[in-house]
């Protein structure tokens, strides 16, 4: 791996991200409605690997209805749902109303109210759960308070738990080790000197779920997350290395027909000979 000499003391890595990277066409191309774009976390399979969610704003039944309809996966802030209703049979009563018949729905909490609110998340019927905050680390130490040991609480829970953000290889490898189904990867945090670009966040990720597979058979899914919004930025996630994609609600709801995020995804896949997504990470992917 080549490192750049900053100076004397100190070599870096150069790193990428998706607009430095562009996917290469296969010697075969695909009929675009025999495209596959399923995705399985657990035991729940969506139509799109894709996961919506609110931004910056609580996402409404009526938005969580429309994620489900286009066959991705909803994912709300149960952190706000509460703070507004702090009653488990009001919640529990959005929430049945926001999956719908047979829907399905993520829930996500940030790591300081995890162990606060993670019963009554329960109570209210999730499907899975998200530990989700701008960095996670699978070891948080302080000496002011007691700190939540991830690998411990997913361990105890009865639903499949996405766990995230993360941009390095040993950050994402020490989540997976606590046992969850899914991680997120993508860091953003400028204001702190810290903004990993993505597609090299994911390639990282990538070895260590290659390494954490080695150790326990089992298979980790990796998230990508980091302002994507359209199917061209989907389908570079996925051919990194991501199982699905975290985007804003709007981006899956906001565009129909052919400049969707899933006819985007389809048209690219068959441009280059892929049927599934798994089949498509094998992509060949060029920098600029």
């Amino acid at each position: 791996m080549t490192e750049i000499q900053i100076g004397w003391g100190k070599n870096a890595r150069r790193a990428y991200s998706l607009d430095d990277v562009t996917i290469v066409s296969n010697r075969r191309t695909r009929d675009a409605n025999d495209v596959d774009l399923s995705w399985k976390i657990d035991a729940y399979k969506f139509d799109l690997p894709i996961v919506a969610s609110g931004v910056d704003r609580r996402l409404t039944a009526d938005e969580v209805s429309a994620v489900r309809s286009s066959g991705a996966l909803a994912m709300v802030d149960f952190e706000a749902m509460w703070t507004a209703t702090p009653d488990v049979g009001a919640v529990k009563e959005a929430i049945a109303k926001a999956k719908g018949e047979n829907g399905r729905i993520a829930a996500s909490l940030s790591p300081k109210r995890a162990a606060e609110l993670v019963d009554h998340a329960l109570a209210a019927e999730i499907d899975l759960l998200a530990i989700r905050g701008g960095i996670v680390s699978a070891e948080h130490v302080s000496t002011n308070s007691d700190t939540l040991n991830l690998k411990t609480f997913i361990r105890g829970l009865d639903v499949p738990v996405i766990v995230g953000g993360c941009a390095s290889y040993n950050a994402a490898l020490h989540l997976m080790r606590t046992g969850a189904a899914g991680v997120l990867v993508g860091v953003s945090r400028p204001e702190l000197g810290i903004d990993v670009p993505l597609a090299t966040a994911l390639a990282d990720a990538r070895a260590a779920r290659v390494r954490h597979l080695d150790e326990t058979s089992v298979y980790c899914h990796l998230i990508a997350a980091g302002g994507i919004s359209d199917g061209v930025g989907v389908a570079k996630a996925l051919a990194i290395g991501a199982d699905a994609v975290l985007v804003d609600a709007d981006a899956v709801t906001a565009r129909e027909g052919e400049h969707s995020i899933d006819q985007t995804l389809r048209r690219s896949m068959a441009a280059c000979g892929y049927t599934d997504v798994k089949a498509f990470q094998k992509a060949e992917v060029v920098v600029r």
